[in-house]
């Protein structure tokens, strides 16, 4: 009988010592988030409970990317809000049951009477805590309305550029360049752990830095792109996917390969090949979406022709092998495919000629 209640005693204690402890971690994080002026326990709450409308998901969202404390707070206080929940549902203790028991116990032994008071206190401690816990959330929840909202579901956007070029600045401040006939995937506002968006087509990306929130780019054949801040161009096919580096670092994964590609260089991913194949980047023609300029410096007929075709969607061909290797340093400026065609065949002393949906 002295060592259950005594065992029964100290377990009693070590639960009074948590809710304490709890309490205080509790009160000292509620205050650090006062300091914090841009943003309240009640919104993070609300937002844990996914009843936030898209103001204040973008609210949330934005004070999360701030810096790397906000996050800590933000799953400090999940991590109490769990535990809360779960403290809450604990089944109530009987303390008139228990009163009745212990009170026969007493009249039986002197010692059973100063066990009884001790625990009778600890008991008395542990309701009062629990009564201090529980007026707490009272005083702090959301007032009850007859009314049920309902948490808004933020449908991806989808941009689209057709038959035009179109430059769109992200939730993130990120500024993507989209080519002609492209399409890009992204959500109205980003996790808090990362930025992924999916591309077809051709694109431009311009990342705003973020350490703690890398961009990610889903492109065709299996290909994933990460970046913290940088610039780059990518080609997201069917056929295969090519990624050029202006500045920064972009880590490029294929199914287990993993590459780093530093400026100027270029990567390519076929279809039907898993490797990944780097080099460097010879020319700036791939800019000619967003510059309008067709920029040529010692470059291969072959090159400049494969460029015109992805620019002004025709067919040109080259009508003999020997042509292929020559090369032009020049610069089109905005210039119609014809009065570019010209000044090549003007330039070369060869002949342009166009034979149904082709020009040879």
């Amino acid at each position: 009988m002295g060592k259950a209640l005594k065992l029964l005693r100290l377990k009693l204690a070590d639960y009074i010592v948590t809710v304490v402890v709890w309490i205080i971690y509790f009160k000292k994080c509620n205050t650090l988030s006062h300091e914090m002026k841009h943003i309240t326990d009640e919104l993070l709450v609300k937002y844990l409970l996914e009843a936030c409308d898209a103001q204040e998901i973008e609210q949330v969202t934005l004070w999360l990317n701030q810096n790397e404390e906000n996050l800590v707070y933000y799953k400090q206080l999940k991590k109490i809000w769990d535990e809360s929940a779960s403290l809450a549902s604990a089944p109530p203790i009987d303390t008139d049951d228990a009163w009745l028991r212990l009170k026969q116990k007493m009249q039986t032994s002197k010692q059973g009477f100063s066990l009884y008071r001790n625990l009778y206190y600890a008991a008395a401690s542990i309701l009062l805590l629990l009564g201090i816990f529980g007026a707490y959330k009272y005083v702090n929840q959301e007032p009850k309305t007859n009314t049920v909202e309902i948490p808004i579901a933020i449908a991806p956007k989808v941009l689209e550029s057709n038959k035009t070029t179109i430059i769109d600045t992200l939730s993130d401040q990120s500024i993507v360049t989209l080519n002609k006939n492209a399409t890009l995937a992204y959500p109205s506002q980003f996790k808090p752990a990362e930025r992924r968006v999916t591309l077809t087509g051709e694109a431009f990306f311009n990342i705003s830095p973020n350490k703690s929130q890398p961009f990610y780019i889903n492109a065709s054949n299996d290909v994933e792109i990460k970046v913290i801040g940088t610039s780059f161009n990518v080609k997201s096919f069917d056929a295969y996917t090519e990624v050029i580096v202006e500045t920064g670092i972009v880590e490029v994964r294929k199914f287990n390969r993993v590459i780093l590609l530093h400026p100027h260089e270029k990567a390519r991913m076929d279809k039907e090949d898993s490797t990944i194949v780097v080099e460097k980047n010879k020319d700036k023609l791939y800019k000619y979406f967003r510059s309008k300029e067709f920029e040529c410096d010692n470059t291969s007929l072959w090159r400049v022709v494969e460029v015109l075709n992805e620019a002004y969607g025709d067919s040109v061909v080259i009508g003999r092998s020997d042509l292929k290797s020559l090369t032009l340093t020049t610069r089109f400026d905005n210039e119609s495919l014809e009065s570019i065609l010209e000044i090549i065949s003007e330039t070369f002393e060869i002949n342009v000629e166009k034979k149904e949906t082709s020009i040879f």
